[in-house]
């Protein structure tokens, strides 16, 4: 693998190198494909943290793709994001029954989201054709340990609702009620 950069941004902690084929990051031994990755921006006093996950859009979100590309009414929103503490496994056919989700941490995606190419500056897996969906939380939305996994889902689902996409986190991690967290869902539209 040919690493082009090492990249560094004001205020971010975690080691990352972009490459033309994604993002490694050298202390968990990860890359992550540029046109399937979710990065998490954990916001501490001391700064902040990247958090790779990778992610599959499932046979519910190709049909959302599909149905957005060609201005048809949707059969799912996709406007709500949720973080998870398990999951009993990632694939085409998965729902939010297959997530055992963190208490409070339902929350609409951000104000004018998803965007093309987004240029927001913790975002390091942004592109020209990569769709990002971005959801903030604050300090005080939820406080939850073992966080390993997400997804984006429709408002108020039910146990079964499908799911644009689920991922999973290279490494559990905790939020605080001091931390901050941004996740971004990056999808590249490879025409395929």
């Amino acid at each position: 693998m040919l690493i082009r950069s090492r990249e560094t941004r004001q205020g971010i902690l975690t080691r990352w190198f972009r490459s033309r084929g994604g993002l490694w990051f050298p202390d968990l031994d990860l890359f992550v494909p540029k046109h399937n990755n979710v990065l998490a921006v954990l916001g501490r006093p001391e700064g902040k943290y990247l958090i790779p996950a990778a992610n599959i859009v499932t046979d519910a979100g190709d049909l959302h793709y599909a149905q957005r590309a060609v201005t048809e009414a949707l059969t799912n929103d996709f406007d709500t994001h949720l973080v998870a503490t398990a999951t009993t496994g990632l694939g085409k056919a998965t729902d939010l029954s297959d997530f055992t989700e963190v208490a409070a941490s339902e929350k609409t995606t951000d104000v004018g989201y998803p965007v093309r190419n987004d240029t927001d500056g913790d975002n390091t897996g942004a592109g020209v054709d990569i769709v990002t969906h971005l959801v903030s939380y604050t300090t005080g939305d939820f406080n939850a340990t073992a966080i390993s996994h997400g997804l984006i889902t429709n408002a108020t689902p039910g146990t079964a609702e499908p799911i644009l996409t689920g991922y999973a986190f290279a490494a559990p991690f905790d939020k605080t009620a001091s931390d901050t967290l941004k996740v971004f869902v990056n999808h590249e539209m490879s025409g395929q």
